[in-house]
């Protein structure tokens, strides 16, 4: 009968309709394609509280604290969860108060003329940073093994991080959540046969990868992090690797 299918229906229906930027700070579960590029792109499920939500991406963390960057275009369904019964509620993180705190790792990635190969970001409508490759630690994963899978993901090279030469810590706004973010960089050297333009990029926010000698990084043309970037290259390359890890700053 109609009036018995009502509730199956009325729960797939409610269920399509797509979480909005109302809903940040409730707890969420979201159904995305895995990957929009791939051909036959698997659906993903995510279950978290929704930091952020700014019509193009929908950030969630679950309960293992682990960020999930979520194009809103690849977003098949979402519905908000009540919280679990059992489980302790995902951390109220992401405020210029309460920043989500992450481990990542970059890769100082150098070519055979010692030019540097950086990633345009795009944190926020209007503005555009410059850093290396690179991303936050997923769960159970050392710095190492992130700087090799960043590597991988969004320039595909499948190149051995080198050793650990930087150590950064700074505090931004990503998509409107505050991040707190320890950094660990990982000197690492490929030939001039490789093309950043053949790079896949496989991150939302960025949109163009290329490399930058330090000339250029001395006249100040585009917005790098760190700040001092000229700085520590020069430094880098005239010193080679230090016996500890040097702190850029910001």
């Amino acid at each position: 009968m109609e009036s018995e299918g009502r509730p199956t229906i009325g729960v797939r229906a409610r269920y399509a309709q797509r979480v909005t930027p109302a809903d940040v700070g409730e707890r969420v579960s979201v159904r995305h394609r895995a990957d929009a590029t791939a051909e036959d792109p698997r659906p993903s499920d995510v279950v978290g509280r929704l930091l952020g939500h700014d019509g193009e991406v929908l950030l969630i963390i679950d309960r293992a604290e682990r960020l999930h960057v979520i194009p809103a275009a690849a977003v098949l369904s979402s519905k908000v969860v009540p919280p679990h019964p059992r489980l302790e509620p995902e951390p109220m993180v992401g405020t210029p108060d309460a920043p989500l705190v992450r481990q990542a790792a970059r890769v100082l990635l150098l070519d055979t003329d010692d030019r540097v190969l950086l990633i345009a970001h795009v944190p926020r409508e209007g503005e555009r940073i410059w850093t290396a490759p690179g991303g936050g630690l997923d769960p159970g994963e050392d710095h190492r093994d992130a700087a090799a899978r960043e590597l991988s993901e969004e320039l595909g090279l499948d190149v051995a991080p080198g050793p650990w030469v930087w150590s950064r810590r700074a505090t931004f706004p990503f998509r409107g959540v505050w991040l707190d973010q320890e950094e660990r960089w990982f000197l690492t050297r490929t030939d001039g046969a490789w093309d950043p333009a053949t790079a896949p990029l496989d991150d939302h926010g960025i949109d163009e990868a290329r490399w930058f000698g330090l000339d250029e990084l001395r006249r100040g043309e585009v917005e790098v992090a760190p700040q001092a970037l000229a700085d520590h290259l020069e430094a880098l390359l005239r010193d080679g690797p230090p016996t500890t890890p040097v702190d850029v700053g910001r």
